[in-house]
């Protein structure tokens, strides 16, 4: 039995002592694993040596010993994973009684409440994913095609911190970039964000303007103060801009989607007695910006900046004259 699997069944039986009100005998512990009673012990032996102070003997009737642990010991060895809320969506979709939809969605929101802020993000995607692959998702949005092939070499580079030379169009004219890939960032397309030691700088490059790229034998040092998640809170969008201090304000009429909508990681909303909403955050990138207000029509007003405002005015004003 490798430690990988005894480290699992010691989490499990951690588990089962936590939410045993009657308590777990040597006997209990011996028949779940199907184990003989010397591994049992040694289990039971172990756990208490991990935790001397939380293990309480539970009062019986007859001769059998029966443990369990204080409330609340093992908490922080439960985790959610995204399997977990993708079969309670399921589950929710299967109900034709909205009260009962309704009660499963207070359920999500009491369970994701106990999960960390900083794995959130992942889990909604992971959920997204599996819900995708399981037919019940489509997303049905414009993107471009990419070449898996690539996508495959890239994924390697960066694992194994490995350079990569490519072709790529810049101003009309294919040239030869070679750069240390740091990751990828999914929009409407797909960007590859790379250190080019040439202009010692971080640059975005499309993926899908890259061909016959290639991973070369030459490692690099990733700057360790570098953050992927870091990076893109400074842009909206892929755009990496000196970041402002947006304030925005919606109509009440779209407040309900505008409270379930994620525009930014820095976000702020605030709910005025109008019904009006708020939205705050601070980032760079006012050209996706701009596009992005554009599609909230006439129910969005910019408070702020003075800069931001005379950027969309101009979009507005390069749309009209395009017609």
């Amino acid at each position: 039995m490798s430690r990988l699997t005894k480290a699992e069944q010691i989490i499990e039986l951690a588990m089962m002592f936590q939410n045993s009100y009657r308590g777990l005998s040597i006997n209990d512990i011996k028949e779940h694993f199907e184990c003989s009673r010397r591994s049992a012990e040694r289990m039971k032996a172990l756990l208490f040596d991990l935790f001397p102070e939380k293990i309480e003997e539970v009062p019986t009737n007859d001769k059998t010993k029966r443990w369990r642990f204080v409330k609340g010991t093992a908490n922080m060895l439960i985790s959610f994973s995204a399997d977990d809320f993708a079969n309670l969506e399921y589950l929710k979709g299967l109900s034709n009684d909205a009260n009962r939809k309704k009660e499963i969605d207070e359920l999500i929101a009491k369970i994701k409440a106990l999960t960390p802020q900083k794995n959130m993000q992942s889990l909604d995607t992971d959920i997204s994913a599996i819900m995708e692959s399981e037919g019940f998702t489509v997303r049905q949005y414009p993107k471009t095609q990419e070449n898996p092939t690539i996508l495959e070499q890239l994924r390697f580079a960066m694992l194994a911190f490995k350079k990569i030379s490519f072709n790529y169009q810049v101003n009309e004219e294919n040239k030869t970039i070679t750069i240390n890939p740091y990751g990828l960032i999914i929009a409407d397309k797909y960007y590859l964000v790379g250190f080019n030691e040439y202009v010692k700088d971080l640059r975005l490059y499309k993926v899908a303007k890259i061909s016959n790229l290639s991973v070369l034998d030459e490692y690099f040092e990733k700057d360790e103060n570098f953050n992927l998640q870091e990076f893109c809170h400074n842009s909206f969008g892929i755009y990496q801009e000196k970041p402002l201090h947006i304030e925005l304000e919606f109509d009440r009429n779209v407040a309900e989607d505008v409270l379930n909508y994620h525009f930014h990681p820095t976000q702020k909303i605030k709910k005025f007695d109008n019904g009006n909403i708020q939205v705050k955050f601070t980032s760079g990138g006012t050209y996706a910006i701009c596009q992005e207000l554009f599609k909230w029509g006439c129910n969005v007003r910019i408070k702020s900046p003075i800069e931001l405002k005379k950027h969309y005015k101009s979009y507005l004003t390069d749309v009209l004259d395009n017609l």
